[in-house]
């Protein structure tokens, strides 16, 4: 017996890295044939969308050392408070938008949005100062706030556990292919079309970013499901969509349901919006320190423009690489927090070294730099970890995801200006020190969320609640 049971377990650690790695071969034909259609355009879209949108958020800071903070005037804390502006309108639009998505098919209302945002990114090329800069960053985070948490909730209508941390991973990949893209960007802007039709490299950046953005939204109109008990697509059978209703319905994921009073008590009665809005709090926050790492080699004066843009990206080609590791791990361990833990670990030890600043080891400071950037790919599994958390509930998802997103933001909107004061840059001494406990109180609060959660799982207490109500 042991003989022939060790080929066995054998083959199933093998099917699980397989399925962990992609999850198509142990389907049946009519389900790997549904998932692939919801791959291509549901996860294309996704994909697509938050590139443009994390390009924009990388390109201010990429156009602020290229040229932007002398030809506007820009002096003191106006590269923090470009990104608090942002901030919020992206805080305003969260929790509206995940609410108005309950009402007003997502398949309208995220493309729309977009070319809303579209606009107001191209018009950032005509500000003559920095305070119409301010007033167009709101606009476009209050545009911006609904891609994220409503791309998210997306996901999770359409994926089962096996298959939605390595889509949210792909998804989150987007974004760091986007930051590592717009230094090679700006880089050949600068050298190509600098002084062209009268706009500076920098200029060119925001037009480029823009235009993008129409078709992409365009796509949206064709490509968003919405959800499978209530998709209209055109390319999706009846039969496909019945399919993907049963199979959310077999991983428990309940199907949108009428928002009442009652379900917004019972949702800020339970644990998972206050504890993953304050894990999320300390990841959003801490990731901050990584946006500085272009301000530090400009202040070295060792390096050239193009050189200032493009370094950066190999901290993103880190984050793209870590990310898919994160999601591949966590799926074959079936598990969100060991990875999530794991994760926080580099990202402790670069800001410890950054709070020693060790400024005449070049080595030591490029390697602490890179080490921030690490802890990225944790965020989708936050997500994840949240889309089947609250899996018996999709108002509980959407309510959830809202709220983390808002509140991580919002303080993400005033500790830069406290942490890194841009006056003192590139030695944030507090900044840095800020940012290690942010991922120590990250890392801390995930254990305590997977013990809760073993201890009160969510679909639990909403089952209990709904049998009192009963009663």
């Amino acid at each position: 017996m042991e003989i022939d049971d060790a080929p066995s377990q054998a083959q199933t650690r093998r099917e699980r890295l397989r399925a962990a790695i992609w999850d198509t071969r142990d389907k049946s034909p009519e389900e790997r044939a549904l998932v692939r259609k919801v791959d291509w355009w549901l996860l294309s879209y996704a994909c697509t969308a938050y590139f443009i949108k994390s390009l924009d958020q990388s390109n201010t800071s990429n156009a602020y050392v290229s040229g932007m903070e002398e030809a506007l005037g820009m002096k003191g804390n106006d590269l923090n408070l470009l990104t608090t502006y942002w901030n919020i309108g992206y805080i305003v639009g969260q929790i509206p938008s995940q609410l108005l998505t309950t009402r007003i098919r997502p398949s309208v209302w995220l493309p729309a949005l977009e070319l809303l945002w579209s606009v107001f990114v191209i018009s950032l090329a005509g500000a003559k100062d920095v305070k119409t800069i301010f007033v167009l960053r709101f606009f476009i985070g209050l545009f911006e706030a609904s891609a994220y948490p409503g791309i998210i909730t997306l996901l999770g209508n359409w994926y089962t556990p096996q298959e939605l941390g390595k889509r949210s991973a792909i998804f989150q990949a987007s974004s760091s292919a986007a930051n590592m893209f717009s230094g090679y960007l700006q880089a050949g802007l600068y050298s190509g079309m600098d002084g062209r039709a009268g706009l500076a490299a920098w200029q060119w950046l925001f037009v480029f970013d823009g235009i993008l953005g129409i078709p992409i939204a365009l796509y949206g109109f064709w490509a968003i499901p919405d959800a499978p008990t209530t998709a209209r697509n055109r390319w999706l059978h009846p039969l496909e969509t019945k399919r993907a209703a049963q199979r959310m319905e077999a991983v428990g994921r309940a199907p949108a349901r009428r928002l009442t009073a009652r379900v917004l008590v019972d949702i800020f009665r339970s644990w998972p919006v206050w504890l993953f809005s304050a894990v999320f709090i300390a990841h959003v926050c801490g990731l901050r320190i990584y946006s500085y790492f272009n301000v530090w080699l400009k202040a070295t004066g060792r390096y050239s423009v193009e050189q200032i843009n493009v370094i950066p990206s190999a901290g993103y080609g880190l984050q793209i690489i870590f990310t898919l590791l994160y999601a591949w791990t966590s799926d074959y361990l079936k598990v969100r927090w060991v990875v999530i833990v794991f994760a926080c670990v580099p990202a402790i030890i670069g800001t410890s070294i950054l709070s020693v600043w060790p400024e005449h080891n070049t080595a030591a400071m490029i390697a602490a730099w890179l080490l921030t950037y690490i802890e990225t790919g944790a965020g989708i599994l936050f997500t994840s970890w949240v889309n089947e958390t609250c899996g018996f509930s999709a108002e509980h998802r959407i309510i959830v995801i809202g709220v983390m997103e808002a509140v991580s933001f919002t303080f993400n909107a005033w500790v830069p200006l406290l942490a890194y004061n841009t006056a003192q840059e590139p030695h944030f001494k507090v900044g840095y020190q800020i940012a290690a406990m942010f991922f120590a109180v990250e890392l801390l609060l995930t254990l305590v969320i997977a013990a809760v959660e073993k201890r009160w799982p969510a679909h639990q207490l909403g089952r209990k609640r709904e049998e009192s109500a009963l009663v």
